[in-house]
């Protein structure tokens, strides 16, 4: 569905719930338990903040699973962040550069020549041949965390996905960043935009440069400075924390809920994903966004985080966003995007370029994953929020109405709608 189709649908919903009306958190919290009451998503576990913690929401809802007789979820739930992993390893690749191991603008084809070595795809031939020739740009560690480097996902770009029928390998396996994600680029470095795994290959940038994995990285640097002791790439290696993971959800066709007969994208990986590999609770989450937020230097210079807010898009980079936000993998962003307000891409994730009614502020950065994850770090107005859910498809309609009634309820009680 296209972003236009998706605003259509959500206006009448607005129209009728109070969302632009929450007078309080309790309000707030009676409209998420309806919704879960509704089916219109499985879970809510969501928490905000401002920068010095004067205001703080939370408000937990739902069962573990669809079954019947599933417990209820609670705050301490660990989810699957999917592509909302991407934000803490730009953190990481950032904390890298400031140390100096490499610079933004740095081919970085030597450290990961899997990925240097890959052709460029340029269509096939009338034979049905694909057209590989040799890259001539540099790739660089900016282009990486910018998807500019033309990392589609196989799974998401038509040429890709006959490129994968050609050579008969299945798209998306593989155990690691090199196993799942070594195929042609499908344009030059710099020439274009769109949303693949160049921050997968970045965090195997920032494990060959550190010689560690970026669980080992991560615990060290990002982790243990904000007393982050709940989050990982592999919760199998932790029974506790694996016991407490919502049971994914699938929005069948009548519009009810049902367990997803599907696999874990994560499932079988051996190697830390720096797209989509890392579990955690939303409260720890939030834990890094406000730090973020607060500009605080526990993780980052202020030149480094003011630099993650600062459009890093080329003219044909952002025409190339623009371009791939009328494709149908558009529709797989998780919340609402109203068309007419322009986005591009900073470090970490998709800024808003101007002010939209009643919640995010010009400048605010925002992103989500696969099974429906969310979250948003608003600078102007001051306010982290992250919202968790295990749903899919992603994109899914009902829980981008949720999204949106949770952000102009935040905002409209944090003052600042």
């Amino acid at each position: 569905m296209s972003a236009a189709r998706r605003l259509a649908a959500l206006v009448p919903t607005l129209a009728t719930t109070p969302a632009n009306q929450v007078a309080n958190m309790s309000d707030l919290g009676k409209i998420l338990d309806e919704a879960v009451a509704a089916k219109k998503v499985p879970q809510v576990v969501t928490y905000a903040t401002n920068a010095d913690g004067s205001f703080t929401y939370s408000h937990t809802a739902g069962t573990v699973s669809t079954e019947p007789d599933a417990a209820q979820v609670k705050p301490d739930a660990i989810f699957l962040l999917a592509s909302a992993t991407k934000l803490i390893v730009t953190i990481a690749a950032l904390q890298i550069v400031e140390k100096g191991l490499v610079a933004l603008e740095d081919d970085v084809s030597k450290i990961i020549p899997e990925l240097g070595d890959q052709q460029v795809l340029h269509g096939f031939a009338e034979n049905g041949e694909p057209i590989l020739k040799a890259r001539q740009n540099a790739i660089t560690l900016r282009h990486l965390l910018t998807h500019s480097a033309g990392t589609a996902y196989d799974m998401g770009d038509a040429n890709l996905i006959r490129l994968a029928q050609h050579r008969k390998t299945p798209p998306s396996t593989g155990t690691d960043v090199v196993g799942r994600f070594s195929y042609p680029l499908i344009f030059e470095p710099g020439a274009s935009w769109s949303y693949g795994t160049g921050i997968d290959w970045a965090g195997l940038v920032v494990e060959r440069l550190t010689k560690s994995t970026l669980e080992e990285y991560m615990t060290t640097h990002i982790w243990k400075p904000l007393g982050i002791k709940e989050m990982t790439f592999f919760p199998r290696k932790r029974p506790e924390l694996q016991a407490r993971i919502p049971v994914l959800a699938v929005r069948t066709p009548d519009g009810s809920l049902a367990k997803y007969p599907g696999r874990s994208i994560n499932e079988g990986l051996t190697g830390c994903l720096g797209g989509q590999g890392i579990y955690a609770t939303m409260e720890e989450y939030l834990k890094i966004q406000r730090s973020i937020l607060a500009n605080d230097g526990k993780l980052l210079s202020s030149k480094s985080v003011d630099l993650m807010f600062t459009s890093q898009l080329s003219s044909a980079e952002t025409q190339g966003l623009k371009q791939f936000l009328k494709t149908p993998m558009a529709a797989m962003f998780i919340g609402e995007f109203v068309p007419e307000i322009e986005t591009s891409w900073g470090l970490g994730g998709v800024l808003f370029l101007h002010d939209d009614q009643g919640r995010r502020k010009k400048g605010t950065m925002s992103w989500g994953g696969m099974t429906n994850p969310f979250w948003i770090i608003d600078r102007e107005a001051g306010l982290a929020l992250v919202f968790g859910t295990q749903l899919f498809p992603p994109g899914d309609v009902e829980t981008a109405k949720v999204i949106t009634t949770i952000e102009k309820s935040v905002y409209k009680m944090a003052g600042v709608a």
